[in-house]
């Protein structure tokens, strides 16, 4: 009964979109669609989530905070060599942002106070992707549809909503083929600490549609994880382990020296399962690139390690 209603929910979605003759990848190198002419031109953005959306519909900002941070932890889709980098989120450089002239200042409510300074200068747009509605998917679907208004670029969101749509939809039947049923998803911090994704993360929002469940059902935080030890993730013999890189030099170490990290169960039968880099806490384009990375990690890059799910 729930799938049928993912399904009918899904379908009744997709008709309500303005039609679109092919799902064409969202990739600003191709993306030739005019803004409007009214439209904000020196726009700067300074929540990663939200560049990462802007930069999936073509649409290129003046200046980003973080700008090495995002290239190391989201890369895709690439910030242009000509972004200007303002420094870190919670503290940009006011000074340099006021010399910018910007038109427009996109940020979320975490890193609104930052900038409120200069709401003379530039309006200033919130949008929230994490909140308390705990629903992230269909808040990058409401945060890409926002941006593409506030910038104006018309249509541009429905075609990035659609894209990720078709390649959740190719990554679920990848994955019926899935070499484990079950799976937690990681960020490791060190051999006996990491990050685990669940319940209000896009990364869960994403398995829910999904023919593979999430093992951590376990309480997270605003952000949608949980920083556990080995001992509390040794129970899910049966899950696969998957670690988003970067993984710490001392933790590849450890799977091969360590008594502890090397004989975790899950690491024991499936290995231990790396992802590239992808935006842990991203946006509408990190939910379909997660997806493909995923649906790649678990029937390609493991395979001949461990056993096949039945």
């Amino acid at each position: 009964m729930h799938q049928q209603h993912k399904t009918c929910s899904r379908r009744h979605f997709l008709a309500g979109l303005s039609a679109i003759a092919t799902l064409t990848p969202v990739l600003p190198a191709s993306f030739t669609r005019s803004a409007k002419a009214d439209a904000p031109k020196r726009v700067v953005i300074a929540d990663g989530a939200l560049a990462e959306t802007a930069l999936a519909m073509g649409i290129v900002p003046l200046a980003m905070a973080d700008v090495p941070g995002y290239r190391a932890w989201v890369q895709e889709p690439k910030v242009p060599e000509q972004v200007i980098n303002l420094g870190a989120r919670f503290q940009p450089s006011l000074e340099r942002l006021a010399q910018l002239d910007p038109d427009l200042i996109l940020t979320s409510s975490f890193y609104a106070n930052q900038y409120s300074r200069l709401s003379d200068l530039a309006p200033i747009e919130k949008i929230d992707i994490y909140s308390s509605s705990k629903t992230p998917f269909l808040n990058a679907m409401a945060a890409a549809q926002k941006i593409a208004e506030v910038t104006g670029h018309p249509g541009t969101a429905e075609i990035l909503i659609s894209d990720t749509l078709s390649r959740i939809d190719q990554a679920s039947r990848e994955l019926t083929s899935s070499r484990a049923s079950s799976i937690l998803v990681t960020s490791m911090l060190s051999p006996r600490h990491m990050r685990v994704y669940g319940q209000n993360s896009l990364m869960q929002d994403v398995i829910d549609r999904l023919p593979v469940k999430n093992a951590w059902t376990g309480p997270t935080n605003h952000w949608g994880f949980a920083t556990v030890t080995i001992d509390q993730i040794a129970q899910y013999s049966n899950a696969a382990l998957i670690a988003i890189k970067p993984v710490p030099d001392n933790v590849d170490r450890a799977i091969v020296h360590s008594p502890i990290l090397s004989e975790l169960p899950s690491i024991k039968r499936f290995g231990l399962i790396t992802m590239p880099p992808v935006a842990t806490f991203g946006g509408l384009f990190a939910a379909g690139r997660f997806s493909d990375l995923l649906a790649n990690a678990m029937t390609s890059q493991g395979a001949a390690h461990g056993e096949i799910a039945s």
